[in-house]
């Protein structure tokens, strides 16, 4: 027989290696969750995107001049994520400053609806 002192350690014990147990079966969870499919990303864009979500307070308080502007600043327009930001920035560094607004639609993603309803927030300095 066990005396009540032994009794709580082995309990504590036990106790230690199931939380232990725990973890690592949660680790292992974790790491073999399976990436997106291609089937997985087409259910997604049936929701709104994110950048067609944004809130008036997070549009630009005046218009951005694509032609000078980072890659935060492109980021923030409407209807431009991230990967059309490096796009657009790689087209300017590429090809140089945009002469007109409709140049965008050069940018792959980017098409004349796009460019319209971008044009009251951005602007092009010579």
């Amino acid at each position: 027989m066990f005396t009540k002192k032994e009794k709580n350690i082995i309990l504590i014990i036990a106790l230690v290696l199931m939380a232990g147990a725990l973890w690592s079966l949660l680790r292992t969870v974790v790491k073999k969750q399976r990436p997106l499919s291609s089937g997985d990303i087409r259910m997604e864009s049936a929701f709104q995107r994110e950048d067609e979500q944004r809130s008036e307070s997070d549009l630009p308080l005046k218009p951005v001049d694509i032609n000078t502007a980072g890659l935060m600043e492109i980021e923030a327009l409407p209807y431009i994520g991230m990967e059309k930001a490096k796009a657009l920035i790689a087209y300017r560094e590429e090809h140089g400053p945009f002469s007109s607004p409709d140049e965008l639609t050069r940018i792959k993603g980017i098409g004349p609806a796009t460019v319209e309803k971008l044009k009251p927030f951005i602007t092009l300095q010579p």
